[in-house]
């Protein structure tokens, strides 16, 4: 997922005023915390922009002054998660001090993803809906792109002088494939789940660093 960091989306996907008066704040909290309530009920599928309003307790015009259409709506559903996650790995990774250290909070941020999204009942559904949309798409890209920055800035200073190993394409793979990993274990029971995520941290423990 991405955060709303970048212009290259489409203007279809853009907020269309960013509320400044507490008026207006309430009314976004309270669109979005009704978007939120109808994707946990409906599916994305089934998100209308007037159910929103309505849920809300806005005018449909209300709704049309933040959002262009239903993709801008996800689209702020997907920011709430993608500023999330970029802020949290740079607060975690900022203090590392060695490799070893840096394979531990790996290990601890592949389980803290895997608790946090799977008791959330609209986080996979605003991702699935995601990979349809091309500017959600690019959106995503741009996310792990930014992810992969914020973790090569971390590791890089602790790898051995004369490291040859090509740290940003596979910190790039990290976290795409831990993404992965962590959406295909929330659609098991635990235990499978706890499984593949043990083998895929085992996985990144060899790989990662390794010359």
């Amino acid at each position: 997922m991405s955060g709303g960091k970048s212009g290259k989306a489409g203007g279809r996907l853009q907020l269309r005023k960013k509320p400044q008066q507490e008026r207006s704040i309430q009314r976004l909290e309270a669109i979005l915390a009704a978007a939120r309530e109808l994707v946990a009920e409906k599916g994305v599928e089934g998100l209308k922009m007037t159910e929103i309003a309505a849920a809300a307790g806005i005018p449909i015009g209300s709704l049309y002054q933040f959002f262009p259409e239903r993709a801008a709506v996800i689209r702020a559903l997907h920011d709430l998660y993608t500023s999330r996650v970029e802020d949290g790995t740079r607060r975690v990774f900022s203090q590392i001090t060695t490799l070893a250290a840096a394979e531990e909070q790996l290990s601890w941020a592949i389980d803290a993803a895997y608790d946090s999204f799977r008791g959330d009942p609209i986080y996979l559904p605003v991702w699935l809906s995601s990979m349809s949309d091309r500017d959600l798409q690019t959106l995503n890209v741009n996310h792990q792109q930014r992810l992969t920055q914020i973790l090569c800035d971390a590791f890089r200073p602790l790898l051995p002088q004369g490291s040859a190993i090509d740290l940003e394409t596979r910190v790039m793979l990290f976290v795409y494939l831990s993404g992965a990993a962590v959406r295909r274990a929330m659609i098991e029971d635990d235990a499978t789940a706890r499984r593949i995520l043990d083998e895929f941290k085992a996985s990144v423990r060899k790989t990662l660093f390794s010359a």
